[in-house]
């Protein structure tokens, strides 16, 4: 895994270290239910998610430059045979509550879609949010990701939820890149 280096953050692989920060937030009921998972009960529930993160290699852990320690994670993982095969991959990103409203979400998903798109020559990046995460909402919005569909899929309990979906593909990323570049 690449390392990603942003203005503020360094983007890293994940390691056994971070496993009482990650637990730390993880347990937190206004984290989990908003990305899809349930709150963290136990710090063993948080080490089996945290050893396999690591093992899967498609998650970066947040953190600031001035302090490796870990604020959130970001990654890019294909959650389907339809997904694996026309090159796609879908973003996903959770940060410690203390850090919201602060722009280090989109800072890091930038870093990651250029990754994506220019490194990992992807297709197509994907992203989805349940209706009420506004937050996760206007992040994507700030990203360009275009609305493409709602789906009913089963949340964490088994009950089902509405999840919306966006997109963005690679020749529009490059070409609003490529433009952006040109600006300054």
């Amino acid at each position: 895994m690449k390392t990603l280096v942003t203005k503020r953050l360094i983007l890293r692989q994940l390691k056994l270290t971070d496993l009482e920060d990650l637990y730390d937030y993880a347990k937190n009921e206004k984290i989990g239910p908003m990305a899809g998972w349930p709150r963290h009960k136990s710090i063993e529930t948080t080490y089996k998610i945290l050893k396999m993160l690591i093992k899967e290699d498609e998650t970066w852990a947040i953190t600031l430059k001035n302090e490796d320690r870990l604020i959130g994670t970001i990654g890019l993982t294909a959650n389907d045979i339809f997904q694996a095969l026309n090159n796609t991959k879908e973003l996903g990103f959770v940060l410690r509550e203390s850090y919201w409203g602060k722009g280090i979400v989109k800072e890091a998903a930038d870093a990651v879609i250029n990754y994506g798109f220019v490194d990992l020559e992807l297709g197509e990046i994907i992203c989805g949010h349940y209706p009420y995460n506004k937050q996760s909402q206007r992040v994507i919005e700030k990203l360009n990701f275009k609305y493409i569909n709602t789906e009913v899929k089963e949340d964490y309990k088994g009950d089902p939820i509405d999840v919306m979906y966006y997109k963005i593909n690679r020749a529009e990323y490059l070409e609003r890149r490529f433009k952006d570049d040109n600006i300054r």
